[in-house]
């Protein structure tokens, strides 16, 4: 009886687990298509198509549901950045690429999401301090890979190094905020090819023997 209890109570895990999967994707498709504010639970639960009593079982309050989804998105935005790393071999080549993998991370639907939170969190003060303790932990572990890849490159100043990559990450979410409404405008372009050259500066600076 109690390994049938056991087994029964894995299962109900992993259907827990796979239904909370659901509705973050859910949850980010619908800040990518109706914005923070058109993103209700009602519309999280149509997109996902799973009933209420489901989603109020893994997310009480709207702001449970945006608090586990901006950290999965955060987190998902960090093993994409590790997994482009992981596809280069030389650690000076990876460190030489940094703008641009940091570009095609920031040019995803859950890179996407995030800014939409964030925008968000300036008019509500429960969502800022929601991002505010989940964004602590992201930054630190995020702060350790740079500092990480930058040894394993041969950097002669990691903190510095650690600032430049924060300023890499704001500056081009600010790019993809400005292309979302209009993806050609040429002087957002311009500037991301100046931010290139910049960080090929930063990288002779901080390689040089």
């Amino acid at each position: 009886m109690t390994d049938t209890k056991e087994r029964s109570g894995r299962r109900r895990t992993r259907r827990g687990e796979e239904t909370r999967r659901q509705l973050i994707e859910a949850c980010i498709d619908c800040l990518n298509e109706r914005g923070y504010a058109g993103t209700s639970i009602e519309a999280v639960m149509s997109k996902a198509g799973i009933s209420r009593g489901s989603v109020l079982n893994q997310f009480p309050t709207r702001l449970d549901l945006m608090t586990a989804t901006i950290e999965a998105a955060m987190r998902g935005m960090m093993a994409d950045t590790s997994a482009r790393f992981a596809r280069i071999s030389d650690p000076v080549e990876r460190l030489r690429r940094l703008c641009d993998l940091y570009w095609e991370t920031q040019r995803l639907p859950v890179s996407a999401a995030v800014t939409e939170v964030l925008l968000a969190a300036r008019w509500d003060t429960d969502l800022a301090a929601m991002l505010g303790r989940v964004t602590k932990e992201i930054e630190i572990e995020l702060d350790a890979e740079t500092r990480r890849r930058g040894e394993e490159a041969g950097v002669n100043d990691i903190e510095a190094l650690v600032v430049h990559a924060r300023m890499l990450i704001l500056s081009l979410r600010g790019m993809t905020l400005e292309l979302m409404f209009d993806p050609d405008r040429q002087i957002i372009h311009h500037a991301l090819e100046e931010i290139r050259a910049s960080h090929q500066a930063f990288c002779d600076r901080m390689l040089a023997d």
